[in-house]
This record gives structure tokens, C-alpha cells and sequence, in this order.
């Protein structure tokens, strides 16, 4: 059986896991992701981001608070030329499953009166504030700037760490005496990726490609917002597919420039153009 087949097998195993569930905690998800890694032998080295993260990034899990997570609610996405069953697998013959917990037909089926939502990610896009913005909003700190640990040390400015009593994360930018503590996982889950991505834009690092001619863009794997990639997870479902990705990078296709647009405004001009 082949690597790809088997993560498949064990992100289906955790789903249906955590259906069984009002709730789980971030520790109790890390523990299970370990029991599945270790049960089938999969050498991961990261067990909880290859079985756990696809899942909330695909918009089958959330954070609810305090390091809780669980499935979001069942919904159909009316998508003009079809329709987008999550956590529901309607009885239809014609039915194209795009990923765990996510299939498409061109027939409506709503025997259980779910939500039907029609979406239009641009203007969600649209209203998305600039990662300034989100870590502007994060607490001010007085620590010791010569204490941190820079992520992009040559420029030592950016996203730093503090390890003592624990891991606490900062973002700092010396010369304008500004600093903020990021809020911790369990608080924010999504407080590192949108500090890292902050943080790449200073520091003069790509936060993504688009190449206008085919139309396609990749976003770094690492420290990609997962509400990001779900805003342009529904641009891909409603042309009736799933983003693919490589080894580095989330890619997607056929990507309108108004979108690279706002994502360059979001991520402060740092998305490359090729």
C-alpha cells in the first residue's frame, strides 16, 4: 500500500474519530494522530500536521476555543453549476468525492434541511485585514528585546521566541520600538502563521508566487493562514476540484488577478509576480 493511500487511510480513521465527539483537545488530537502514526507504521515525523491540520484547514475542523476542537456543522455550498456536500454524503449515483468529508454533485439533495450558502470568497477577500492589522491588535509587550530568538535572525526583526518558562512567541521591530506578545495555540491558533507571514513581508521574504500568464499561485506550506487557504479552498470547489500542493507549496489554479491583488494588499506587497 502506497504512503499516500495510507495518510488517506489514517486522516479517514481520525475523522470518523472525531465525529464520535462533541469535542477534543488539542493534547488528546496530538496523542491520537501519535496512536494512528504508531498503529500503522507510518514513520511521520510530525503525526498531527499530516492527520489533524489538512483536516481544519479543509474546513471539517475548527478551533472553538481554549485549545478545543471539533467538526464543524454539516453544509451545502450552492455553487452555481454544483453543489458541495461537507460532512454529508448525499445518496445520489453521480457523486465525485473531492476529499474526506467533501463531495460534489450537480443534483440537490437535502432530505435533512441543511444550510445551503452561496459564497463569493473575493468579497470575503475583500474584507480580510493585512497581517499589520491582526498583529497591531495583539498585546503590547516591555520585554527585554536582547532575550529573543529572531526566526529571521540576520535582520533580527520579525517573529522571535522566548523560551523560559515556556515557549512565548513576540514580534518585534527594534528600531520602531514596537513590540507585541502573540497570543498562545490554544488562544489563537492561527497567531503564529499570521505574525510568520508579517513577519516574511519586513524581512523582504515571498509570502507567495503568481504567475499571471497560466493564472496560478503558490502559497508556502509553512506558516500558511489556514483562513486564508479555506477562502481560496472555495474558489477551487467552486471550479470542482481541490487545491494540489508539492513539498513547499499550496498550489492553485486558474487564480483571477483581483485575488492576487488582495492577497498582496493583505500580505503587504510581499507576494511575487512572475
Amino acid at each position: 500500500m502506497s504512503r499516500s493511500v495510507t495518510l488517506t487511510m489514517l486522516q479517514n480513521l481520525f475523522y470518523i474519530w472525531m465525529s464520535k465527539f462533541e469535542k477534543r483537545s488539542i493534547e488528546n488530537i496530538k496523542k491520537h494522530c501519535d496512536f494512528l502514526n504508531e498503529s500503522y507504521k507510518l514513520n511521520l515525523s510530525y503525526p498531527i500536521w499530516d492527520i489533524f491540520w489538512p483536516l481544519v484547514f479543509n474546513g471539517l475542523v475548527d478551533h472553538i476555543g481554549r485549545g478545543y476542537y471539533a467538526l464543524t456543522p454539516p453544509v451545502i455550498i450552492d455553487c452555481k453549476k454544483h453543489f458541495i456536500y461537507i460532512h454529508q454524503k448525499p445518496e445520489l449515483t453521480k457523486l465525485k468525492q473531492l476529499s474526506i468529508g467533501i463531495y460534489l454533485s450537480h443534483q440537490l439533495e437535502n432530505p435533512k434541511n441543511l444550510s445551503i450558502v452561496k459564497i463569493n470568497p473575493i468579497s470575503v477577500l475583500r474584507k480580510f485585514p493585512t497581517v499589520k492589522d491582526i498583529v497591531d491588535s495583539f498585546d503590547e509587550s516591555l520585554r527585554e528585546e536582547k532575550e529573543l530568538k529572531y526566526y529571521h535572525s540576520e535582520s533580527r526583526k520579525g517573529i522571535a521566541k522566548l523560551e523560559s518558562e515556556g515557549l512565548v512567541r513576540y514580534f518585534s521591530i527594534p528600531e520602531k520600538l514596537y513590540m507585541h506578545e502573540l497570543p498562545s495555540r490554544t488562544i489563537n491558533p492561527e497567531a503564529f502563521a499570521i505574525s510568520y507571514c508579517y513577519s516574511r513581508a519586513i524581512n523582504n521574504k515571498p509570502n507567495g508566487i503568481y504567475n499571471k500568464n497560466n493564472k496560478t499561485l503558490n502559497l508556502p506550506k509553512f506558516a500558511c493562514p489556514y483562513m486564508i487557504y479555506r477562502i481560496l479552498l472555495l474558489h477551487s470547489l467552486a471550479l470542482g476540484k481541490m487545491p494540489e500542493s508539492d513539498e513547499e507549496y499550496y498550489c492553485f489554479n486558474e487564480v483571477p488577478s483581483t485575488f492576487a491583488t488582495q492577497l498582496n494588499r493583505i500580505f503587504l506587497n510581499s507576494i511575487a509576480y512572475e
